[in-house]
């Protein structure tokens, strides 16, 4: 993946973000409590058919190309309040790097937030993917997260 700075892009989401008080203190409450009372591998993919759950509750508009699949999930994602998507392809995969996700409530586990809704999109992501086209057996994955706190996602075959 090249090196992108999406220091602009989560500034501008960040002056035209809603606040919505107290759905993150209730959703941390849920990840946690998911979290704590299943080993790590048992409550990630309960968070990630979670995901895919919600996604197929909001289904996308048919998308054409790149640019249009791009704005359709930033569309939705603006009526969660969770972040912008920046999709990014090659000949052999798409990466999606979601900048400005909601960060945890104030006091609260940052780490346990961070890989709870990673699964979270993970679900999601994979499930908008398979629903615009793509292949079930084509997994979607989280790689990394960049130094400026970007959530980088990969949906390639043999991931």
């Amino acid at each position: 993946m090249q090196e992108q700075d999406y220091s602009q892009v989560e500034q501008q989401y960040y002056r035209h973000r809603h606040q919505t008080s107290g759905w993150q203190s209730l959703v941390q409450v849920l990840f946690s409590g998911i979290l704590s009372s299943a080993d790590d591998e048992d409550g990630r993919r309960f968070l990630t058919l979670m995901g895919g759950n919600l996604a197929r509750q909001h289904p996308l508009p048919a998308s054409a190309t790149l640019g249009e699949l791009e704005d359709n999930l930033n569309q939705l994602l603006s009526h969660f309040d969770w972040g912008v998507v920046k999709i990014e392809a090659t000949q052999q995969q798409l990466t999606l790097v979601h900048i400005a996700w909601p960060a945890a409530p104030q006091g609260q586990d940052q780490e346990l937030w961070t890989i709870a809704l990673i699964a979270l999109l993970e679900g999601a992501y994979a499930e908008w993917l398979l629903a615009q086209g793509g292949q079930s057996f084509v997994p979607l994955r989280w790689q990394e997260s960049t130094r400026e706190g970007a959530l980088v996602f990969r949906y390639q075959n043999g991931l």
